[in-house]
């Protein structure tokens, strides 16, 4: 419960920040559009280590105090999704992500599109099929790392 408030008082000021700026998607300056392509290609790093369930990869990505939204609704820690991913119960063929919305505001930046996975499994059933997601990225130590995400079914 206590990462869920956190979760949810990052989000709300990163929209408060993202508001002060007025209009625009907030990438102004050479710094954005460096920090628009490190996430870009911090994402497709994330994409290939999950097809690939490479662990040493994800435990570099993920922040000591990750924490996932699943599908279903649930939190799932960073250990939880780590064991999830060893055991089989969480697997991905394939990720394929479209951006449609970045706010990068200092050290802390958030990610929102929509993602098509197909021959996905959570908690070992099937869910193949297209999502919109919120990611959560924090800079530390110069490295982008995801502090948060979330995944929803677009229903057709």
């Amino acid at each position: 419960m206590k990462q869920l408030h956190r979760f949810a008082s990052l989000i709300l000021i990163l929209a408060i920040s993202a508001t002060a700026q007025q209009g625009g998607t907030g990438k102004s300056s050479t710094a954005s559009t460096a920090a628009d392509q490190a996430l870009e290609h911090r994402f497709r790093e994330y994409a290939d280590a999950l097809t690939k369930r490479d662990l040493a990869t994800l435990d570099k990505i993920w922040a000591s105090e990750y924490t996932f939204i699943n599908p279903q609704g649930e939190l799932v820690t960073k250990v939880q999704r780590m064991a999830n991913l060893k055991s089989g119960a969480t697997q991905f063929k394939s990720i394929n992500p479209q951006r449609e919305k970045l706010q990068v505001k200092g050290n802390l930046a958030i990610d929102i599109g929509h993602v098509t996975l197909e021959g996905t499994k959570y908690g070992g059933q099937e869910s193949s099929g297209d999502y919109r997601y919120m990611n959560v990225w924090i800079k530390k130590e110069g490295k982008w790392q995801l502090l948060a995400n979330q995944i929803t079914m677009i229903k057709k």
